[in-house]
């Protein structure tokens, strides 16, 4: 830039001018929403067209290992732990009779993949509020039984976690 185009801004009012539209670049850089929130956006926006169907009220007991990196011994007392919750997914209006034709030819095909992914989890894993390792694993089951995308979202509600 030279200094005869500009003789009335002196160098530090220059520079002073810079700074701000730098400030101001980052100021609308760190302002752009996050990917989370827009996924959220997104997720609001599409489930005006979804359903809910009951999959049912779940409770499990869970034998715990004492060291998370093995299964538990089935020849000694170990703790347990019960699993209470329920179950529901939510589908496209479109998908809606697709799942409950499904569910009511393979609700007990369901049913064992959901307490054997609940009984291979860890402590932590269940201890989980949003359950998200067990919530994953079941849409992966469900893409491969159902197909890929017609169960939107599994919602556990009434998560209880009972030591005994």
């Amino acid at each position: 830039m030279d200094n005869s185009s500009l003789p009335f801004i002196s160098t530090s009012q220059r520079y002073l001018a810079l700074l701000f539209l730098l400030v101001g670049s980052l100021a609308a850089i760190g302002c752009e929403q996050s990917a989370s929130a827009n996924e959220e956006l997104l997720f609001s926006l599409e489930k005006h067209d979804w359903v809910e169907i009951d999959l049912g009220h779940f409770t499990i007991s869970v034998l715990i290992a004492d060291d998370p990196t093995r299964q538990p011994d089935l020849n000694s007392y170990q703790e347990s732990v019960s699993l209470n919750y329920d179950l529901h997914c939510l589908v496209s209006k479109a998908d809606e009779q697709r799942v409950k034709a499904y569910l009511e030819q393979r609700r007990g095909e369901l049913s064992d993949e959901i307490i054997r992914t609940c009984r291979h989890a860890n402590l932590i894993d269940l201890a989980d509020p949003e359950l998200q390792l067990i919530r994953s694993q079941l849409r992966d089951y469900s893409e491969e039984e159902v197909g890929r995308g017609v169960i939107k979202r599994f919602v556990f509600s009434n998560i209880a976690l009972e030591r005994y």
